[in-house]
Order: structure tokens, then sequence, then C-alpha cells
């Protein structure tokens, strides 16, 4: 504890202290997240994504499998209508030949518009709940499974 002489440092992770002096770990204070040892920063691809020409508007988020809790990440993109091109499997293309393919989301979603709060920012919460794709021989976050 900082006020019994410890140190207390800006990782930007969000916490709070349990009556029991533990630390129950909330979430990020930015939009940065950790999968499969990768610090990746959302902020990132949504740059990325945004550069191409049919993309209006984008988040992306990081989601976990249920019956699992592997995590991955869903894009999800609204058109720029005057735009010729653009679909899902081509935007995949396209950040796959920029990013590290671990910043690359494993499902990207085309949707009408984003959903916005009552401040005017991106809802991440509503975002549609993507379906995965299946992998021969992988579970659904496209790792291998484990031998039995």
């Amino acid at each position: 504890h900082a006020e019994h002489g410890g140190k207390l440092y800006r990782t930007g992770d969000l916490v709070r202290w349990m009556e029991d002096g533990s630390i129950d770990f909330l979430g990020r204070a930015d939009c940065q997240v950790k999968i499969r040892g990768q610090r990746i920063e959302l902020g990132e691809i949504e740059a990325r994504l945004l550069q191409h020409e049919a993309v209006k508007e984008c988040s992306v988020i990081c989601r976990t499998v249920p019956e699992t809790n592997d995590k991955y990440l869903a894009g999800y993109w609204t058109k720029d209508r005057s735009a010729t091109g653009g679909s899902n499997a081509e935007l995949s293309a396209w950040l796959m030949a920029a990013l590290p393919e671990y910043m690359v989301p494993k499902v990207m979603m085309e949707i009408p518009k984003l959903p916005v709060n009552a401040n005017g920012k991106v809802d991440r919460r509503a975002l549609p709940e993507p379906e995965l794709p299946k992998a021969d021989g992988g579970d659904a976050a496209g790792e291998p499974q484990e031998p039995t």
C-alpha cells in the first residue's frame, strides 16, 4: 500500500483494493489488451482500418470464447457508401499485409452503424457477438487443440 510506504505505479491497469487486502483487476484505463502473451493497442488497429477507403467507422474489441475462455479480437466496421469494394475478407487480408498476425482481428463484421452511448462514444458492450468460424483441428479461437 502506498500509505504504508510502498510504491504505486501508473501501469494503465484499473484495480480495486479488496477488504482482505488483495487487488481485484477490473480492466485497462486505455484500450490495450493482452492476448496469448502479446500486448495489443486496439486504437492502433482501428487507426489502420480507418485508412481503408471502404471503412467509414470502426471499432476493435477483445472477445472471449465462452467454452474455452480463449481471447480473440473482433473488428466491427461501417461501410463508406461512396467507396467501391470492401468486404470482411478484403479488410482482413488488407490488415494482414500491414500488421503482425496477432493484431489482425479473428473476425471482421460489417454492421449498419456503430452503437453509441449517451456520451456519443462507441458502446463496445452493445456490439453484436460475432459467429466464429470453426477451424478443423482447432478450437473456435483458432488455437490448436491439445491432444487427448
